[in-house]
């Protein structure tokens, strides 16, 4: 019945969408006038980045017409509502990334690819100025440049000249909100403060010494499933569009990293695009429509539930 509802495009889905997260917006908000504007500020954001991802995700066709998304948004939205409520750094970062994101992804065809390749490499370091481990997304940009077999020297060139204008920009406004700075300790700053190998070796401690919460443990057996799924689907039985699908499934695993080292944090939200095109392509495909619904079922269910606990 719900796979039924969200098959084809229809308005009243974004209306569920907004009485739903309205309610759970509603119960977590405490009743200050500044924490409501912070709030505010927060919401914008996120529907800022909603909108980006729905936007690249029909751009490059990675999922049918339909609105599945819209439940993947709301699942993975309400069930980290506490986190999504604040607004800080994080939530900035993403949506440049997601700027980024737009163009590695449209390098799939062939038209003004230096262009594309100087808008990546650029909002990838504007947004790495708000939350630095952003910059590990410029592994996507090499990967894809390689995968669509553009790695050549003049593109190298045009990330170097995208470096040197997004540093020059950032220099410039530090200037003028804080004054005068060292040039050479403004790069300083800006590139050597880059996570070392020390920040992927730190899962242990976060994986298995981090006390683990029902809504974590619930997101990740959703989403691991659902990888697998994707996995299967795309690669192992089809080979569908096996170059964007590599992408995607990268762009997984780097966001699931920046997850896993900063848990506590809003820093799930990297994961917010990957996960409505692997939600999406799990039931865009699925022929068990009972196993489907209970999904869906519970994807909606889920954040609810969890506000009693």
């Amino acid at each position: 019945m719900i796979t039924i509802f969200f098959t084809k495009s229809n308005p009243t889905h974004y209306v569920f969408a907004f009485i739903y997260l309205l309610g759970l917006f509603v119960v977590n908000l405490n009743y200050n006038i500044f924490n409501f504007w912070i709030v505010s500020l927060a919401l914008l954001l996120l529907l800022l980045a909603v909108l980006l991802s729905k936007f690249i995700i029909s751009k490059n066709s990675l999922t049918k017409k339909n609105n599945y998304g819209i439940i993947a948004i709301c699942f993975f939205m309400g069930l980290f509502i506490e986190q999504v409520l604040a607004f800080n750094d994080i939530l900035i970062a993403n949506v440049f990334l997601l700027l980024a994101i737009r163009k590695i992804y449209s390098i799939r065809t062939p038209i003004s690819i230096n262009k594309k390749v100087f808008d990546a490499s650029f909002w990838i370091l504007i947004s790495s100025a708000f939350y630095t481990p952003t910059l590990y997304f410029s592994i996507l940009l090499f990967i894809a440049l390689t995968l669509y077999s553009h790695l050549n020297l003049k593109n190298i060139a045009v990330i170097i000249s995208a470096v040197i204008s997004a540093t020059t920009f950032l220099y410039l406004l530090e200037i003028i909100s804080s004054g005068y700075l060292n040039p050479i300790d403004f790069t300083s700053i800006l590139f050597f403060d880059i996570p070392s190998l020390d920040y992927f070796s730190s899962f242990y401690e976060t994986v298995f010494k981090f006390k683990w919460s029902i809504k974590l443990i619930i997101f990740f057996s959703l989403l691991s499933p659902l990888t697998f799924i994707f996995i299967w689907n795309r690669v192992i039985k089809t080979n569908e569009r096996r170059r964007t699908t590599t992408l995607v499934l990268l762009t997984t695993i780097l966001s699931t990293i920046i997850f896993i080292n900063d848990f506590n944090s809003s820093a799930f939200i990297f994961l917010l695009f990957p996960l409505i095109i692997i939600f999406t392509s799990y039931v865009e495909q699925s022929k068990m429509t009972i196993v489907t619904n209970l999904v869906l079922s519970l994807s909606i269910i889920a954040p609810y539930v969890l506000i009693l606990f």
